[in-house]
């Protein structure tokens, strides 16, 4: 079920330029080049048996956006929230890959706040679709920042499924699955799911190897994934990162990743200008301090941004 109904408030310090804040900017385009959309669902994560609470996270990340300032121009507008009820997640999922497919058919990049990681079935199948309108034959290309694999074998959805939920769809319409997956935990995914990795070709990087002295063979690494694919999906499970800046999650990190190379390496993806949908999940903030991991939400969707 689509919801509309957030209403962008914020500091107002002036009406130039100079004074401009993010609420003060969206929406006032119809024709955006980005459209903000929320997926309200932690369905997925309490099939998982995680923690109940993400579902509350894209209105809490607005608040968080509202009074960012604005450098430069930005168009952008909301396209609402996306409503998981009476648990009802595929349907959800569905209504969320409508909506993202229609959105890039309108030229608009979608950015999705969740939600859960069950929020990355809905956006692949979205990007997917419209690939498969305008052209077929061009590669798409998955870029997980995460602990986890998410590509847990289960009889339904869950927030551990979407990625292996996404190889199945692409095998089954014979298109090849390319998956990069940044921030693994070894100690946070049981070996089937190494093998499953593996099984599929996908690429991945320790949590442990993203560190300053390892970057450079890391954006190599990238680079050359980044080169071989035609666009790019990227999605932000907000696990990735350590508990002290991220504890409103539905798992939090004992390691993480550091939010400085994180930063490096998500400069170099949005600088490739192949990002067509960036999603951002797990934010839960009914266990988040001080609106910490809602604040670094988006601070992530800023720095798309700007």
């Amino acid at each position: 079920m689509m919801q509309s109904t957030y209403t962008w408030t914020g500091r107002v310090d002036g009406t130039t330029p100079e004074h401009l804040r993010f609420h003060q900017v969206i929406n006032q385009s119809e024709q955006a080049e980005y459209t903000l959309l929320g997926f309200c669902s932690d369905e997925g994560v309490i099939r998982n048996k995680g923690r109940q609470g993400a579902a509350l996270a894209p209105n809490t990340i607005r608040q968080q956006l509202a009074s960012l300032p604005i450098h430069q121009a930005i168009s952008i507008k909301d396209g609402g929230n996306i409503i998981c009820q009476e648990g009802k997640l595929e349907q959800a999922q569905t209504e969320l890959a409508q909506k993202i497919t229609a959105t890039l058919l309108s030229t608009s990049r979608p950015i999705v706040l969740g939600g859960g990681h069950e929020v990355a079935y809905g956006s692949f199948m979205g990007v997917f679709h419209y690939l498969q309108q305008i052209s077929p034959k061009a590669k798409l290309g998955i870029i997980n920042f995460d602990a986890h694999f998410d590509l847990r074998q289960a009889d339904r959805s869950t927030s551990g499924t979407p990625f292996l939920q996404a190889a199945k769809y692409s095998l089954a319409h014979q298109s090849p699955f390319h998956y990069f997956c940044l921030g693994i935990a070894k100690h946070g995914n049981t070996k089937v799911l190494f093998d499953t990795a593996d099984q599929l070709g996908c690429q991945y990087v320790y949590d442990y190897e993203i560190n300053h002295q390892n970057l450079s063979a890391i954006q190599k690494k990238l680079a050359d994934f980044i080169d071989a694919m035609d666009m790019l999906y990227v999605t932000v499970d907000l696990d990735v990162f350590h508990s002290a800046i991220a504890p409103g999650v539905s798992a939090p990190a004992v390691r993480g990743v550091d939010l400085v190379c994180f930063e490096t390496l998500f400069q170099q993806i949005k600088q490739s200008q192949k990002i067509c949908l960036l999603d951002i999940a797990e934010c839960n903030p009914h266990y988040d301090i001080d609106n910490r991991t809602a604040k670094l939400a988006a601070y992530i969707v800023y720095q798309y941004l700007t």
